[in-house]
């Protein structure tokens, strides 16, 4: 998805969807790149929309009428790995296909326990939920999550250029915060070194893009991304 030099989403009607299609999938955050949907696709009642929301389900609210199915993994904001959270549309329920094994058919899941689930991991993510509403609910949790980035984002946009966003302003991920330091790359390896001595570790980009890259999930606490936000400013101080 490149727009220029920035990741982007591009306009919906650049889409090259199939006529006729069962269904249309996306992925409502995506964690390499730091992309993320700011609005959920408006493709009309007729399509049945599956979105994977893995890395951002629980971090904004979502209105689950315009979709057909929802899917996330629970290890990014819910819970430990070992639990995938799915909501259906009854009505597409009993409808896979007659090769899907049972443990892919939804309509058998339903209501029953087909296998020995993973009980402790979704004790636990009872208990992010539990955590999640007396906090305030989604609209808290959208609140603190974009001013979470915000404050990383306004790190690398005031830097006189020191560091970069690849993102489009208008896709930046809340989860995911990616950056570079395009006047010297080597600093990069410098910046994720210093700042694993000051306790920030996993900073290091992914390998298929580089540079840096911040994951500040629901279960980073503000003063994490503050320490971050300082670490950032002072290296920026020292190497510019």
């Amino acid at each position: 998805m490149a727009k220029g030099d920035n990741k982007s989403i591009p306009p919906q009607e650049a889409w090259k969807l199939t006529p006729g299609a069962k269904y249309v999938h996306y992925c409502d955050n995506e964690t390499i790149q730091g992309v993320e949907f700011p609005a959920v696709p408006d493709l009309g009642p007729e399509t049945v929309l599956v979105a994977d929301m893995s890395s951002n389900f629980l971090s904004k609210p979502v209105d689950v009428s315009k979709f057909g199915v929802i899917y996330a993994g629970a290890q990014k904001n819910v819970g430990p790995a070992g639990v995938t959270i799915v909501i259906i549309r009854k009505d597409l329920l009993g409808k896979a296909r007659p090769d899907a094994p049972a443990i892919l058919d939804w309509k058998v899941m339903e209501g029953s326990m087909y296998n020995t689930p993973p009980c402790w991991a979704i004790y636990v993510c009872g208990l992010v939920f539990a955590h999640a509403l007396k906090e305030g609910g989604l609209a808290a949790a959208a609140e603190k999550a974009s001013a979470k980035a915000a404050s990383i984002y306004e790190i690398i946009d005031g830097s006189g250029g020191f560091y970069a966003s690849p993102v489009d302003r208008a896709c930046r991920s809340n989860m995911n915060v990616p950056f570079t330091i395009p006047k010297d790359g080597a600093l990069e390896k410098s910046f994720v070194g210093e700042a694993a001595e000051e306790g920030m570790v996993q900073l290091k980009g992914h390998r298929s893009v580089g540079g840096m890259r911040a994951s500040i999930y629901n279960a980073q606490p503000v003063a994490g991304v503050d320490a971050l936000a300082g670490f950032m400013k002072a290296f920026a101080a020292k190497h510019a």
